[in-house]
């Protein structure tokens, strides 16, 4: 007996199983899949006791919809794309149903068992939540017992352009951000155009007090103005505005036009004179340059402002960071070609050497390669008897050999970036220290000594260091 208990126990198992799977699996037979059928009518008829946000021992109807996207890897052609999931009540008359919905992607989460602060209510009997046409959620829905109408569960998919806008002008000015902050003309123009906008408004808020209808609310109208956008309130108020001047100075109307031309000329230039004046207050150091400070602080904000537009160039948050991890490694490569063409020419070479390098198994080490250029050793000096050459003695003593740029040579070598600026360095320190030994240099430093003047030491320096071509 107690050996047939296990093998019963084991059976009753495997006939239990699919029971089981049926149960928990009838919860979920409603679907939706982005690329199939977007629409299907649906009764909540599970009854559900004891879900949160109610009274213990209250009872409702549930039902569940699986939403399924789609692969991100073959529909990247719906990047910008937007899923919005409906839920509308059909047939409703007289008062409306209590109605609450969950959206979420907790698979371990039982039916109609969401927290309480997760369940939304219809409003107008219509509820809508914007997704990603990639992700992968639940839909939760719950009535009241007694509800025995029809919902209707709906995808609308929606693509919208300005998130291929804010992509294209993201990479754009990520890429041009150092470029930008080192330019005069970017400053000087943005600052003109800020200045003109600044002085309009100024001009307006104060000309609005003059208005009968702008003594109330005039506070009011400004916002207005701010945020609803200037264009509107300009061709509104505007004419009113100069007509109620014009005809309290006693001028006619033939001098609306020529009036109205030589303010909005004059309005510009105040304009652009207060960002001539704040650019070369607060942006050029004392030697007409860009301050260092402030092209960093610029840099770094347009960066800033180009990865928010490139985040929010689409709904699904993987594909947003992809693509800002994209527009960084574009703009690196934009920003520094030299590099880039200098690893492709370096890894080109490397193939073409092992592509001609023949394979010897029976070889020791790669360096008894005969196809691996040898170093160049030069033959020992040894003068032919008779013949009348110079000594090694009669060459410039202490002289550094100095390698054509042109030939070909063997004992030619490329300098880094570092390796150069020493080399200059210490080619002009000995220049100089030939110069000022000669006797020709000391007797003009003696007749010119009241011409020869001390520059200030440059403290401040341009060459910064970089971690990535970003910091």
């Amino acid at each position: 007996m107690a050996t047939a208990t296990p093998s019963a126990l084991i059976l009753w198992l495997l006939f239990a199983s699919p029971l089981m799977l049926g149960s928990v699996s009838a919860t979920s037979n409603f679907s939706l899949v982005v690329s199939g059928p977007t629409m299907l009518q649906l009764t909540p008829s599970l009854v559900v006791e004891n879900s949160p946000g109610l009274k213990p021992g209250a009872k409702v109807k549930c039902e569940r919809v699986m939403v399924h996207g789609l692969p991100r890897v073959k529909h990247l052609r719906k990047f910008a794309n937007s899923l919005k999931v409906k839920v509308t009540c059909l047939n409703s008359s007289g008062r409306p149903p209590n109605i609450e919905v969950c959206f979420h992607r907790n698979v371990s989460l039982g039916l109609g068992m969401c927290p309480q602060d997760q369940w939304e209510r219809l409003t107008k009997e219509l509820w809508i939540k914007p997704m990603s046409p990639f992700d992968h959620k639940i839909l939760d829905i719950r009535t009241g017992s007694s509800y025995s109408k029809s919902l209707e569960v709906s995808l609308d998919e929606e693509f919208f352009l300005y998130r291929i806008i804010f992509l294209l002008f993201g990479i754009l000015l990520m890429s041009l951000a150092s470029w930008l902050s080192k330019s005069l003309l970017f400053y000087y123009s943005g600052a003109m155009f800020i200045g003109i906008f600044l002085v309009i408004l100024m001009v307006l808020f104060q000309g609005m007090k003059l208005l009968p209808t702008g003594r109330k609310s005039s506070l009011a109208i400004f916002l207005y103005s701010c945020f609803v956008g200037l264009g509107s309130f300009f061709l509104r108020y505007v004419p009113i505005l100069f007509r109620a001047l014009l005809v309290e100075i006693g001028l006619s109307e033939e001098m609306y036009d020529p009036l109205s031309i030589f303010l909005l000329v004059f309005l510009v230039i105040v304009g652009a004179w207060l960002g001539f004046w704040v650019v070369r207050k607060f942006v050029l150091s004392e030697d007409g340059t860009i301050d260092i400070g402030v092209s960093h602080f610029v840099t770094w904000s347009i960066r800033i402002v180009a990865s928010v537009m490139v985040l929010q160039s689409s709904v699904d948050p993987l594909l947003a960071v992809g693509a800002l991890l994209s527009s960084s490694v574009v703009s690196s490569v934009s920003a520094h070609p030299k590099a880039v063409r200098r690893v492709y020419k370096n890894l080109c070479r490397l193939i073409k050497i092992n592509l001609r390098r023949p394979f010897n198994p029976h070889a020791s080490s790669p360096v008894s390669n005969s196809s691996v250029p040898r170093p160049y050793t030069r033959a020992p000096y040894t003068p032919v008897r008779g013949s009348t050459s110079r000594s090694p003695n009669n060459r410039l003593l202490g002289s550094e050999p100095f390698y054509s740029t042109f030939h070909n040579t063997p004992d030619r070598q490329k300098f880094t970036k570092g390796q150069w600026e020493s080399f200059t360095k210490e080619s002009t320190r000995k220049a100089l220290e030939g110069l000022v030994s000669s006797p020709d240099f000391s007797r003009w430093a003696v007749t010119h000594a009241d011409r020869i003047t001390l520059a200030p030491k440059k403290e401040v320096s341009d060459d910064r260091r970089r971690w990535f071509h970003w910091f």
